[in-house]
């Protein structure tokens, strides 16, 4: 092996062994930019309504998911509290025809 070789593999090695570390900090700071909502949505009529509703949803910066249930005719959506809030999730699907409604967090 030369020794170009092994510089290289050496630094290679480096690299890997810092990437969790800086992964593990990227991880911590999420978690703690995330709030959960349930809305209560009206106007379903069909369960195709819940994919407008969730397009509609994902659109909103700061949404990192949501899920749309037609049965219950709710939505789940978690979100960066820094970015939006739930008054702006909620005026987006008014928007899109399905007004909604925050349910209050459970204490």
């Amino acid at each position: 092996m030369t020794i170009k070789t092994s510089l290289l593999m050496l630094s290679l090695s480096s690299i890997c062994l810092l990437m969790p570390a800086v992964h593990a900090e990227a991880s911590v700071e999420q978690q703690n930019l995330k709030q959960t909502v349930t809305l209560d949505i009206q106007n379903m009529t069909c369960a195709l309504c819940t994919i407008t509703i969730k397009k509609t949803l994902q659109k909103v910066e700061g949404v990192q998911q949501a899920s749309v249930d037609y049965d219950s005719k709710t939505a789940v959506v978690i979100f960066d509290p820094q970015k939006t809030s739930n008054d702006a999730l909620i005026k987006a699907t008014t928007d899109a025809g399905y007004p909604a409604t925050a349910r209050p967090n459970p204490q």
